[in-house]
This record gives C-alpha cells, sequence and structure tokens, in this order.
C-alpha cells in the first residue's frame, strides 16, 4: 500500500489548528504522510512617491533582515502550532515554507500546484472569514482553489 499524502495549507491562526485537528480525525489513516504548506510574502520592491515624470519614483529594495525575520516566525509557530502535535501522535509529516508572491491568486496557485506535484489524496484549508467587500477587492485563496485544483479539496468553514 502506498502512503497517502494529505496537504494542509495553514497559517498561524486557531482556525489552522482547527484544520489539523479535523484532519487527523475524519481525512488521516494510519501511515498517511500530512505535509504542511505555509506561504511566507516575496518583498517586493514598493513605490513611496512620485506624481510627473519618472525620475521623481522612489523606490526601496526589499529589506532582507524583514524576510528572514518572517522565516524565523514562520518556523516558529509551525513548531508550536502542528509540528508538536503531530509528532506527539507519531504522525509522518513534512513542514513546507514557501516563498511566492502574495496576492491571493498567486498564493491559491502555488497552493495547487504543491498539489499536483505532490499527488495529494486531499487538500485541507479553512476559509478565512472576511466582509463582502474585502473578498470583492482582495479576492480568496480558498475561491482560487475551488476553481483551479485537480485534487479533493476540502474546505473547513
Amino acid at each position: 500500500m502506498s502512503r497517502r499524502v494529505l496537504l494542509l495549507a495553514v497559517d498561524n491562526s486557531d482556525v489552522s489548528e482547527e484544520v489539523l485537528e479535523w484532519s487527523i480525525s475524519n481525512v488521516y489513516k494510519e501511515g498517511d504522510e500530512i505535509h504542511l504548506l505555509h506561504i511566507i510574502p516575496v518583498p517586493m520592491p514598493e513605490v513611496i512617491g512620485g506624481i510627473g515624470a519618472m525620475d521623481s519614483i522612489v523606490t526601496v529594495d526589499p529589506d532582507p533582515a524583514t524576510d528572514l525575520k518572517h522565516i524565523s516566525e514562520a518556523k516558529e509557530f509551525m513548531k508550536r502550532r502542528f509540528v508538536t502535535k503531530l509528532a506527539s501522535r507519531s504522525i509522518a509529516y513534512k513542514v513546507e515554507i514557501v516563498h511566492f508572491l502574495t496576492d491571493n491568486d498567486s498564493i491559491g496557485e502555488a497552493i495547487c500546484k504543491r498539489a499536483e506535484a505532490l499527488n495529494a489524496a486531499a487538500v485541507v484549508m479553512a476559509k478565512h472569514q472576511r466582509g463582502a467587500i474585502a473578498e470583492f477587492f482582495l479576492g480568496s485563496v480558498t475561491k482560487y482553489c475551488t476553481h483551479h485544483i485537480k485534487q479533493p479539496l476540502i474546505v473547513l468553514h
């Protein structure tokens, strides 16, 4: 019997901890491997000024220290929220912390691509509650995944 891979898209939230617990109780079978996927922002140059001529545009280069801080914070919360729970239950797991562009479509795309590359038996994620206006302007990672993913997708509300 081959090992199934369950991909859990997680962040530093209580809802993501609920995704883990629900997945273990309802989807996980002995011998499965849980992949925890967290996406952190790629620092991008920002335009901070400039009206009119192109020579008045000022950009700020990405700050490597901020990037390292994001990675360190992600490692810490992944261990605290998820790894200790999986290890204490002797569940096989892998933690994947990925740099990717931070708009919702590209995060959704990263989840879909990783699920396909792993040939995941299922992808489990939470729908974060946002107001209708924020959803309209910002979109939704969950919405992107529901329209583009090829693997079975379980969305917890």
